[in-house]
């Protein structure tokens, strides 16, 4: 073969292309059979791993670290986030209960189910986990509103509300605007008057009134559980997340409560990048498809052609996807876009050939004659392509990226599969569908371009040049991505939810470290403690209160000030409309008087003339009987069923007892304390980790400390350094090999840097352009340096072997069928690619804007400023 193509004797026999075209329809039964064998496997075993992470190498060591710690602490992988949030804490409690109570009776759906700050204990303990002063804070708050619960207490009733309001306000020693709390409730209760009179359901928050600290009133809570996932199933996680959506859905909790459920995690995450995934590139790949045909046919202009070209290449893709499936298994993420690159790639082989065996009809040959020869002339440029091509992507394959390098292993061999079936299949399908058109559609820009190139290559090498030193000024700002979340759907729920998450308390990254002792984890985490990056940091040590005596005589002198826990009415009285209706004439009076008064402050005079006014506008719609029930009813639910949950939690806070390590619940010591006794330290950081600096802090300074920490922070910022790396490095021995190959077959460097020269260009200028537009590189687009490596050093093989042939003849490159040839291929190639930019996913859609623009600038560089070039400096020129 080599010898073949050193001294560009045909590689491809006579007698096979003969043969070929003598037993055509022999020859496509047998591949359609075959084809059809292949096909029916891949169906039954497609699968696509959407997991980011497990596209890194096993062998590496913070894999290592990452997977021990996972073995440690099974429960804390994997698990689905649902994120509960309404407009008060005391509705939102009631739906996580609900919500729970119903999945935990999902048999088969899930391993745990844990739901942080939440359970009988905290409901007990909780205050202990509160500061000395934060606690004093509460008891304060909780005096100043004693009077009103005492009151209330006696008559737990809507009219009983409105009575006590009544007696505060009437009080000639209270000044009102020295009790901050009562003047917050009347400014809630007009919003409630506002909300009923509108029909709109929105409770009070008594907990924001009487729960001085945020610990204690949470109006964003959440539920995490670790499915339990089929991998039978193309989707693992399908199940769990369907069910919790159906449970949410028919507990109605956003009617009842108006608290939104939202789930986010690894898990759900995957599942609706699987599904954006699934649907899109399948939708791409249908356009892409069109396009190309559309494409085919204005560069070929017969359909007989086009049918023939997107039939080889539907054969080829089949066979690759068949050979992924059966050698490695899966799909992923990444390798899943060889489907796209295979369609932009392998095509050229048929447009090469079609547009040769156009140009062999034009120069009067037979029709059989015209294809052997086509087949025969092509065949050397098209097998050192597809094997500079299939060397480029498989230097990738020893990576630690994994992603990359199962794309290499699949679209390497995919360049062998295309050039098979170009070199049978496609002629056996040209010998029985005989063209009868011998023209080209016309494509007069080719001599334009071919005499502004003869006029001005100087200008256009000087333009190239420039180009070049600006592109590497800018080479150094060239960034990389690593935040997983940046790629995926970001119209997703679950994505949008985790973004959210990062700006609030609930960080979806903190880094874990493991200790192999109590003390040591002590002793780590009081140092993690001191790092300006660090938040906070958590260890089963932290939920054993501190100063736990003082505590709790706190908060039995807190008690003592508590009245009793109101008891629900089981039965309305006969009157209680009536009751309601004077009540609150009552408080109305009341208020309309107390304003009158020549010492109200003007902070309690804002707060009961707002109160008075909704009240007075309340009152005009009692005129109807049936209509003042139902405004009494819906006044009633938003404003008492809450308080009566508040006051039974407050008195059960009043009952925390002392706290140890045997007393903290299991899920929670399970969280912290593994079963081979490993203590996990977990640190939560202080800023947003999507900004990759704060990132990069974060990661440096806890791993000076602990050298061993790992977790999300860690492993995407590793990831992230790895897969630079590895790029670089299969990079750089791509270019090696290829040049080497090139050598052996082209015999001098001179020709091989020809060839490299346009691949270079492109490369600078793409990295550039994407600094210009403001696209980092990430684990999905980085893919353009293999890609760019294949169509670069095709065009350039194509363009060069070409101009061999044209050195006795006085024909330009451009006028030729092979520029043609490489100018509608990499325009099939754009509109491969520019299909994905409109994916869902935006790892996919960003790969495709990026391969976009650099197939562009390859097309630029391999057919304006190579030949320019060539003008100036060409080794082929006559004479």
């Amino acid at each position: 073969m080599f010898k073949c193509l050193r001294n560009n004797i045909p590689c491809i026999p006579d007698r096979l292309i003969s043969w070929i075209l003598k037993h055509a329809r022999s020859l496509l039964v047998v591949v359609l059979c075959i084809t059809s064998i292949l096909l029916f496997f891949t169906i039954r075993n497609f699968k696509i791993n959407t997991d980011l992470t497990e596209m890194i190498s096993n062998d590496l060591p913070f894999r290592q670290v990452v997977k021990k710690f996972h073995e440690d602490f099974p429960n804390l992988v994997g698990a689905i986030v649902v994120v509960l949030q309404g407009d008060t804490a005391e509705q939102v409690s009631q739906a996580r209960t609900i919500l729970t109570d119903r999945l935990r009776g999902e048999t088969g759906l899930f391993k745990s189910i844990y739901t942080p700050g939440g359970g009988p204990f905290f409901a007990k303990n909780g205050l202990l986990y509160l500061s000395e002063s934060e606690l004093e804070q509460q008891g304060d708050a909780l005096s100043e509103m004693q009077p009103f619960l005492a009151l209330l207490s006696r008559n737990f009733s809507l009219s009983g509300l409105f009575s006590v309001l009544t007696q505060i306000v009437e009080q000639q020693d209270i000044s009102l605007g020295d009790n901050e709390k009562i003047i917050r409730l009347f400014d809630k209760l007009s919003l409630i008057f506002i909300n009923v009179e509108q029909g709109k359901k929105q409770n009070m928050s008594w907990q924001d009134l009487m729960l001085n600290n945020s610990k204690l009133s949470r109006k964003t809570q959440l539920i995490l559980l670790q499915p339990l996932l089929n991998y039978h199933t193309i989707n693992p996680a399908k199940q769990a997340v369907s069910r919790i959506r159906k449970a949410s859905k028919e507990l109605r909790l956003k009617e009842q409560f108006n608290v939104s459920v939202n789930i986010t995690g690894k898990p759900v995450i995957n599942y609706e990048d699987l599904r954006s995934v699934r649907k899109d590139i399948t939708t791409a790949s249908l356009i892409s498809f069109v396009l190309v045909g559309i494409i085919l046919y204005l560069g070929l202009g017969s359909f007989r052609l086009v049918f023939a070209g997107l039939a080889t290449l539907l054969t080829g893709l089949a066979w690759t996807i068949a050979f992924a499936i059966l050698l490695v298994g899966r799909l992923n993420m990444i390798s899943v876009t060889f489907v796209v690159l295979f369609i932009g790639l392998g095509i050229d082989y048929s447009i090469q050939i079609s547009l040769r065996y156009k140009e062999l009809l034009l120069l009067g040959r037979p029709h059989k004659k015209a294809i052997a020869e086509a087949v025969i002339a092509t065949g050397n440029t098209l097998l050192l392509c597809a094997i500079s091509t299939a060397i480029g992507f498989y230097a990738f394959v020893p990576t630690a990226y994994v992603g990359a390098s199962e794309l290499g292993l699949i679209s390497g061999t995919g360049m062998l599969f295309i050039l098979l079936a170009s070199i049978t299949v496609l002629p056996a399908l040209m010998i029985l569908m005989p063209e009868k058109k011998k023209h080209l559609l016309p494509l007069p820009i080719g001599k334009s371009i071919a005499l502004f190139l003869v006029r001005y290559p100087r200008h256009i090498v000087a333009g190239a040049t420039i180009s070049l030193l600006v592109s590497l000024t800018l080479l150094p700002r060239v960034s990389f991505d690593a935040n997983p979340f940046n790629m995926s759907d970001q119209r997703s729920q679950s994505v949008r939810t985790a973004m959210r998450l990062f700006q609030g308390e609930h960080s979806p990254w903190t880094i874990s470290v493991l200790a192999s002792d109590r003390q040591e984890a002590q002793r780590l985490a009081a140092r993690l403690r001191q790092l300006s990056e660090v938040k906070s940091v958590l260890t089963i040590d932290s939920f054993i209160p501190k100063n736990q005596e003082e505590k709790l005589e706190q908060i039995e002198d807190m008690a003592l000030s508590m009245p009793p826990p109101p008891e629900q009415q089981k039965n309305r009285p006969v009157d209680w409309y009536q009751q309601d209706k004077k009540a609150l004439a009552d408080l109305s009076r009341a208020l309309d008087k107390k304003m009158n008064a020549d010492d109200v402050e003007a902070a309690e005079l804002s707060a009961m003339g707002n109160l008075a006014r909704e009240i007075h506008h309340f009152q005009k719609l009692l005129t109807n009987p049936d209509q003042g029930a139902v405004l009494f009813d819906h006044l009633d639910s938003a404003l008492l069923p809450d308080l009566a949950i508040l006051l039974h939690r407050l008195h059960t806070l009043m009952e925390a007892a002392p706290v140890d390590l045997s007393h903290l619940p299991k899920d929670l010591i399970s969280r912290y304390v593994s079963k081979n006794n490993q203590y996990r330290i977990q640190v939560v950081p202080q800023k947003d980790l999507r900004d990759l600096h704060n990132l990069e802090n974060f990661v440096t300074a806890v791993t000076s400390i602990a050298p061993q920490a790992t977790d999300q922070p860690v492993t995407v910022l590793a990831a992230g350094k790895t897969i630079v790396s590895a790029f670089k490095t299969a990079s750089i021995l791509a270019f090696i090999l290829i040049a080497l190959f090139l050598w052996i077959v082209m015999k001098t460097w001179k020709t091989v840097l020809l060839v490299l020269l346009p691949l270079l260009l492109a490369l600078c200028y793409t990295m550039a352009a994407a600094v210009l537009v403001d696209i980092p590189f990430n684990f999905a687009n980085i893919i353009i340096v293999p890609l760019l490596l294949g169509i670069g050093v095709d065009s350039s093989i194509h363009v060069i072997h070409r101009m061999r042939e044209l050195r006795e003849i006085n024909i330009h490159i451009l006028e030729t069928s092979t520029a043609r040839a490489v100018l509608f291929s990499s325009l099939t190639t754009i509109l491969s690619f520019g299909t994905l930019s409109f994916m869902h996913h935006a790892g996919t859609a960003g790969m495709g804007k990026l391969l976009t623009l650099s197939v562009i600038l390859m097309i630029a560089c391999t057919l304006i400023i190579l030949p320019a070039y060539l003008e100036l400096r060409s080794p082929y020129k006559k004479g």
